[in-house]
Order: C-alpha cells, then sequence, then structure tokens
C-alpha cells in the first residue's frame, strides 16, 4: 500500500522593487497575529524558518517524525542537559513538553483524555458531574486546578499526583506517535507549572520506547480494518456505551473515536476483551482464490524503519507458505550471510511469523555509538530484505511478487 503523502500549503514570495512580502496560504496562517511579528531564521535558498519567539530564546531544533524518531528528539535535548519548551504537533493534535536542565517538568495536550479534568475523573478522586460543576466555575484568572482545590473538591496533594501522572502520560504517549513536526525552543527553564516526575528523564524515554513498541505490536496484529463484535459473555461494568457501539460489529477504526484514550490504550483495551472473550474478531468472508485473499499487512507508515523491513521479510515469508512453497531458502541467508554481514547475523533465525529478532541483530552490531548501530541494523536488514525479494520474483507468481516489490517502495517512504 504506497502512502500518500497530502499536499502542503505553499508560502510565495512577492518581490517588487525594495518591498518583499511573503503570501501564505490560509492553513499557514491560521493563528498569526499581525500584532505578534515573528522573527525570520534564513538558510539560504532552500529555506526559511519563522519563529515567534521568547525575548530569551537560545536556540532551537525543527524537523519530522518521518526522518527522526522521538527518542531521537528527547536524546537532543537530554544530551545537552537543555531547557525550554517541545512542541509536536500532527493535524489538530499538539502536545507540548517543558524541560528544564534535560529533565521533563511539565506536559500539555489538546486530546481531551488528556486534559486535567478527565485525568482526575479516570483516577476516581472525582465524578463526572463534580467536573462539570467545577468547570462552570473556570475563569480566564482561576483554572480548573484551583477551582477543585478552593471548592475543597480535590486535596492540593491529590491535585499535584494527577499532575504529575498526566505529564508521565502525555510524555509516554508521544512515542506511539509515526507522523507530526516538532520544534523545540531552547530558552531559559520554566519557573511555573513545574512537577517533579518519580523517575528521570531517561528512564521515561525507555518506558515510551517500550510502549511504542507494544502500540507498534498491536497495530500489526489489529489493523484498523479489523472488525469485531460482541462476544456472549455480559458486558464489563462500566462499558456499556462502547459494547453497544459493536453489538452488531464494528471495524476498529469505527470504533476508536468512542474510546477515550491513548492508541496504547486502545489496543490494549481490545486484545483483553479478545483475551477474556467480551469481544470476538468477525471471520473474513472466504474467497474462491486464496492469493486474492492473501493480507499484505498493516500500512508502512505506521511502522518505525526497523518494524518495516520485519513486515516485508514476513510478507515473503507468509506469501510462500501461501503458493506451498519451502521458506528454507530465506533460512540460506542466515546460515551463509553474504561477506561482511557475518557478525551481524549471529545466532539470527527466522520465527514462525518469518521475522528476525531485530534486537539481536542490534546487539551484534553495537558499535558504542547509537546512531551508528542504528544505521548497521538498518544496513543490515536491508540485506536480508534484498535477497528474500530476489528469491520471491524467482519463485512466486508474477503477481504476488510485484505486488511484494510495489510494498517495498512504500516501506522504503521516509527510510532515506
Amino acid at each position: 500500500m504506497a502512502h500518500v503523502v497530502p499536499p502542503r500549503p505553499k508560502a510565495t514570495p512577492r518581490i517588487s522593487g525594495e518591498a518583499v512580502a511573503l503570501d501564505l496560504e490560509r492553513p499557514l496562517a491560521a493563528g498569526l497575529s499581525p500584532l505578534r511579528p515573528l522573527s525570520a531564521h534564513f538558510h539560504a535558498p532552500e529555506g526559511m524558518i519563522l519563529l515567534r519567539e521568547p525575548p530569551d530564546l537560545i536556540g532551537y531544533f525543527a524537523g519530522n517524525l518521518g526522518s527522526l524518531f522521538m527518542e531521537d528528539v528527547f536524546s537532543y535535548v537530554l544530551s545537552g542537559i537543555r531547557s525550554g519548551q517541545l512542541i509536536i504537533q500532527h493535524g489538530s493534535l499538539r502536545r507540548t513538553v517543558s524541560f528544564r536542565d534535560g529533565q521533563v517538568v511539565f506536559a500539555t495536550s489538546t486530546e481531551r483524555y488528556e486534559r486535567l479534568g478527565a485525568v482526575i475523573v479516570q483516577l476516581g478522586l472525582i465524578t463526572s458531574e463534580q467536573l462539570t460543576h467545577a468547570i462552570g466555575l473556570v475563569t480566564p484568572s482561576r483554572r480548573l486546578g484551583q477551582v477543585l482545590v478552593t471548592e475543597g473538591t480535590v486535596s492540593e496533594s491529590n491535585l499535584y499526583n494527577a499532575m504529575t501522572f498526566l505529564v508521565r502520560e502525555v510524555v509516554l504517549n508521544l512515542f506511539e506517535m509515526m507522523e507530526g513536526n516538532f520544534l523545540f525552543l531552547e530558552t531559559q527553564p520554566p519557573v511555573a507549572d513545574i512537577v517533579k516526575l518519580p523517575e528521570r528523564t531517561r528512564d521515561l524515554v525507555i518506558q515510551g520506547i517500550k510502549r511504542g513498541e507494544a502500540t507498534n505490536r498491536m497495530r500489526r496484529l489489529y489493523p484498523e480494518d479489523t472488525r469485531v463484535v460482541a462476544g456472549a459473555l455480559a458486558v464489563p461494568p462500566g462499558e456499556e456505551a462502547l459494547f453497544a457501539r459493536v453489538r452488531h460489529g464494528v471495524t476498529l477504526k469505527e470504533l476508536r473515536p468512542a474510546y477515550e484514550g491513548s492508541i496504547h490504550a486502545f489496543l490494549t483495551w481490545v486484545e483483553d476483551r479478545l483475551r477474556t472473550g467480551e469481544l470476538i474478531v468477525e471471520p473474513l468472508p472466504e474467497t474462491s482464490s486464496p492469493l486474492r485473499s492473501f493480507d499484505w499487512g498493516p500500512a508502512p507508515e505506521t511502522l518505525g524503519p526497523e518494524d518495516r523491513y520485519n513486515l516485508l521479510l514476513s510478507l515473503v515469508y507468509r506469501a510462500l507458505q501461501e503458493v506451498g512453497r519451502d521458506v528454507g531458502m530465506l533460512s540460506s541467508f542466515l546460515d551463509a550471510p553474504p561477506s561482511g554481514l557475518e557478525d551481524a547475523y549471529a545466532g539470527v533465525t527466522l520465527d514462525e511469523d518469518g521475522r528476525v529478532d531485530v534486537a539481536l541483530i542490534r546487539n551484534n552490531v553495537a558499535s558504542g555509538d547509537e546512531a551508528l548501530s542504528r544505521a548497521l541494523t538498518l544496513e543490515a536488514l536491508d540485506a536480508f530484505v534484498s535477497y528474500a525479494l530476489f528469491t520471491a520474483q524467482n519463485a512466486l507468481p508474477p503477481d504476488i511478487a510485484g505486488q511484494l516489490s510495489l510494498t517495498y517502495r512504500a516501506l522504503q517512504e521516509g527510510l532515506t
């Protein structure tokens, strides 16, 4: 499945004599004001960055999640023990993280389930009715937290614990994002809205990476078009509205908006309900040809580079099984890797899905430099995938082999 990149809005320079203007299409102009001018950072004819800068701006770091992982962005902040604000945006979703000397001290989000009110209800500190009443008392000078404390609805300690929980969740949920733009503005440390998290930011990043990997695993297992229906068991308390949606069958894509929580939380809920039998996956309708019903997997844009390569290896493996060919021809690459890759593939085997242990390969090529180790891992995976595609061209029907080649091109998007 090819990833179609939507057209980006344009900024067109208009030069007339001594006067120069920059015409912005409306999506770019949203939120701008003539009362708040921007500072231009010129990067030769190739580009220019416009920033609404705080007066104490030291530097900035910008990019998109198609070229860098979230852990790379955090590594930039941690390695320089930097202070400032990280802004990540994808469509209408916007998350911000504040840092002080390399440590997370605050975070905000536009997601409803990542707002203070929703979290306090989730933690069982107040009821939905109490939240509605408190929101009615909020003013520009009196925030929700202040209302809850002054009204005696929530203690100061419980409010602080809820804020700490919220900041931690916003940061962890960043690692399930596969698309979006980021901007880090390095400024003086913030003095307001600071919380102390129970772990160091470096440990939080490790947890975030694990959450991202778990999310990708569940995305592969339960693609958006997976249809589920309610089982025969009783509906779990508090989930009546969700199960009303699945009574007659619904895709996960259709069900997702009804779930208040992150993608990781939603897929974890689906997996738990499938395991206990409250949900059942509706079988796909049978077709006359096994080749036409072959599942080509999730959209590649939802996966990281290593998972993309592993996905294609699995697709080739399953395609060989589908047409009755010996999958051992793939293992022959691991038995005798090409020159220069012997160490990378030491002890590596194919699992029952045709995937390899990426962590073992990364460990085999570890050099002490994280960026170099990742590059060597991707190089080794690319060599195996190239061999697998060559095998596919010779062993599979032309339509399947052609589809695999198209899938490979889609998998390559964003890797260079």
